[in-house]
C-alpha cells in the first residue's frame, strides 16, 4: 500500500513538473524572485533609517531651549539612529547582516522610542502654548479706537 502511495505521489510530481515547463514557468523565477523580495526589503530598511536619522537630528535642532536631559535624550536618539543606518546602509543581502546586529537594531529601536515618548511628553506637558496661538493679550478694535481718542479729546478740551 505504501508504494502504492509512492508510486502516486511520483506520478502527480512528474505530472506537476511537466505542466510547469508547458506553461513557461521556470524554478529559477521563485530565487529570483525572494532575491528581489530581499533587495527590496533592504532597500527600504535603508530608506527609513536614513529618515529616522534626519528627523532625530531636525527634532535636535528645533528643541533648543528645552532642559539639558531632554537635548540629550533627542542627541542619544540621533547617534543610535545613526547605528542602526549604518547596519543596513551597505549590507547587500540579509546574509551580511549577522543576527546579533539585527537584534541590536531592534533594541536600539525599542529605546529610541521610549526616548522619543518621554521627549514628546514633556514637550506636550511643559512647552507654552503661546507659540500656537498667539499673544495672549485682547487687540483694540477701530471702534475702541475711536471712542478712547473721542475720550482723550473731550479731557483736554475742559
Amino acid at each position: 500500500a505504501n508504494q502504492k502511495i509512492q508510486d502516486a505521489q511520483d506520478k502527480l510530481y512528474l505530472s506537476w513538473v511537466e505542466w510547469k515547463r508547458s506553461i513557461g514557468y521556470d524554478d529559477t523565477d521563485e530565487s529570483h524572485c525572494a532575491e528581489h523580495i530581499e533587495s527590496r526589503t533592504l532597500e527600504i530598511a535603508r530608506n527609513l533609517t536614513q529618515q529616522l536619522q534626519t528627523t532625530c537630528h531636525n527634532l535636535l535642532s528645533n528643541i533648543q531651549g528645552v532642559p539639558q536631559n531632554i537635548q540629550d535624550q533627542a542627541k542619544h536618539m540621533g547617534v543610535m539612529a545613526g547605528d542602526i543606518y549604518s547596519v543596513f546602509r551597505s549590507a547587500a543581502s540579509f546574509k551580511e547582516v549577522s543576527d546579533s546586529l539585527l537584534t541590536s537594531s531592534k533594541g536600539q529601536l525599542q529605546k529610541m522610542k521610549e526616548s522619543l515618548d518621554d521627549v514628546m511628553d514633556y514637550l506636550v506637558n511643559n512647552t507654552p502654548l503661546n507659540w500656537l496661538v498667539g499673544p495672549f493679550y485682547p487687540q483694540l478694535t477701530e471702534s475702541q479706537n475711536a471712542q478712547d481718542q473721542g475720550a482723550e479729546m473731550d479731557k483736554s478740551s475742559q
